[in-house]
């Protein structure tokens, strides 16, 4: 039986320093790095499903980027990025031939002077980018994804009409859903009780893009406890840029020290990064099927089977480094 996704962390450098990025926020002590191809090699990526190459960083900055697609396609898997797009104008036509399989692309808004003051960049140059790998023959499936924040939802409807403009197949409108610093607080546009004008706003986005003919999937806004997250991390994992092995993205950071900076309902919390071993040293069958390992997934998978046999009451409770990780609460 495959697992399902395998998130790779080919890079983590970035051109960009965007507002809510933690690359920005804990700059000092970032570490920035791209993942060798020996370390990618031993991952078994006919393991999985899906891979998707991005984790911190930016993956089309990572030399090898184009051997790496080639080399997961040829395992058996499905293969995507998420990229900030400043580069696709170089690497659309290669992207294609490697047979990429999803292009995302992270947009902060519509509208040219948020999405500047959001990411530092050109709204108008992303958009021409997109264009030319929409306009390619075989093509993979392109999504824009936003973050869904105070200051740009109300452009969510409008976001949906630039997607279809410049040949978009999806929209993924995300959450703030790590906040590296106090100063962010308050951006997020989820709560305890769902925003009725937030709701309205998405329903908009949501009809329009029917009317379209496109996908559109907007990320709950209410917290609620969730059996398991969306990370999936019975069936899934990430691997770091230098070979960890971690449940998911927000279990690990790649910073010098062994902890994750975190704003949680609104207090600075600190939690230990997990990592169940390292492709360096031993090969991911061992890392996957270690008791600790096993583990930290029974746990989750316990919690997936309460519901089915009303055993709410005994509901194991979540691991340490996902208490205070609001991708626990379904946003």
């Amino acid at each position: 039986m495959k697992l399902e996704n395998v998130q790779v962390e080919v890079s983590t450098h970035c051109q960009l320093s965007c507002l809510m990025c933690p690359k920005r926020i804990f700059r000092r002590e970032w570490i920035s790095g791209h993942m060798d191809m020996e370390i990618f090699r031993r991952i078994p990526f006919e393991k999985f499903r899906y891979a998707h190459l991005q984790g911190w960083g930016e993956p089309l900055l990572n030399p090898n980027i184009i051997e790496m697609v080639e080399f997961a396609k040829a395992k058996g898997c499905r293969v995507g990025i998420t990229t900030n797009g400043l580069l696709l104008d170089e690497f659309a036509e290669d992207l294609v031939k490697a047979g990429i399989d999803l292009v995302a692309v992270s947009i902060a808004s519509a509208d040219e002077k948020t999405h500047r003051k959001i990411r530092g960049c050109k709204l108008s140059d992303l958009l021409e980018n997109i264009r030319m790998l929409s306009n390619i023959r075989g093509k993979p499936k392109i999504t824009l994804v936003t973050m869904m924040l105070k200051d740009t939802i109300n452009d969510l409807p409008k976001f949906v009409e630039m997607a279809k403009d410049v040949g978009a197949d999806e929209v993924i409108a995300n959450n703030l859903d790590y906040i590296p610093s106090p100063d962010l607080t308050g951006l997020e546009v989820f709560s305890e009780k769902e925003n009725r004008e937030v709701l309205n706003v998405i329903r908009k986005a949501e009809e329009l893009a029917k009317r379209l003919g496109i996908s559109f999937f907007a990320k709950p806004i209410k917290l609620e406890e969730a059996l398991v997250c969306a990370e999936d991390p019975i069936s899934s994992c990430l691997i770091t840029v230098d070979g960890h092995v971690s449940p998911c993205v927000y279990a690990h950071l790649p910073t010098r020290s062994d902890e994750i900076i975190r704003v949680f309902r609104g207090k600075v919390v600190r939690v230990r990064k997990r990592y169940f071993g390292s492709l360096v040293e031993e090969d991911f069958e061992k890392v996957w099927k270690c008791k600790e390992y096993k583990d930290f997934r029974a746990r989750f998978e316990r919690r997936k089977r309460a519901i089915d046999e009303f055993l709410v009451l005994e509901l194991p409770e979540l691991p340490d480094v996902c208490k205070t990780c609001y991708k626990a609460y379904s946003v």
